[in-house]
């Protein structure tokens, strides 16, 4: 009997120490999955930020290059309010290009500041519209000959003159 009961503690006793182990073996894989998800949110909200970074930085250069377009163009022109309108197919499309953000609050939020930056393109009173002559009281002068080739001009990609 005393054998046996030898044996009982000794198996008991062998069965606390796995068990103990099996439980230390459980709180460390839990600490490891808990330190790779803290890091995964590190990681995910540190792409976040640089997305946003690289993303205001687009914004901005394209902001600097449309206003330097309009510079260039005629004020109240017909290619200049085309230029402006554009933005609203733009800002669309970059709504459709993220989705983790939800369309209407990126869109909502940008096309304010675009408008402001657009009204601030200041336009002198004496400024007169170059008309295209068809239809209107300038038709005269537009049936005239032009003394320069019309490679001079230049057209961009768009299809508007380049003066």
């Amino acid at each position: 009997m005393r054998v046996f009961n030898a044996a009982l503690v000794g198996s008991f006793r062998e069965s606390c120490i796995s068990h103990f182990k099996a439980e230390e073996a459980e709180r460390e894989l839990f600490r490891f999955r808990k330190e790779v998800e803290e890091q995964s949110q590190r990681q995910a909200g540190l792409y976040s930020r640089a997305f946003v970074r690289v993303e205001r930085r687009g914004k901005r250069a394209i902001i600097a290059e449309m206003k330097r377009r309009a510079a260039l163009l005629p004020p109240n022109s017909r290619a200049l309010r085309m230029l402006k309108n554009s933005w609203a197919i733009f800002a669309s499309a970059v709504a459709r290009l993220l989705p983790s953000t939800s369309r209407g609050t990126r869109t909502s939020l940008f096309l304010p500041r675009v408008r402001q930056l657009w009204d601030s393109i200041e336009v002198s009173e004496d400024t007169a519209e170059a008309g295209t002559g068809v239809g209107d009281e300038g038709a005269g002068v537009a049936d005239r000959e032009v003394d320069q080739p019309v490679s001079s001009f230049g057209i961009s990609m768009s299809g508007f003159l380049d003066f």
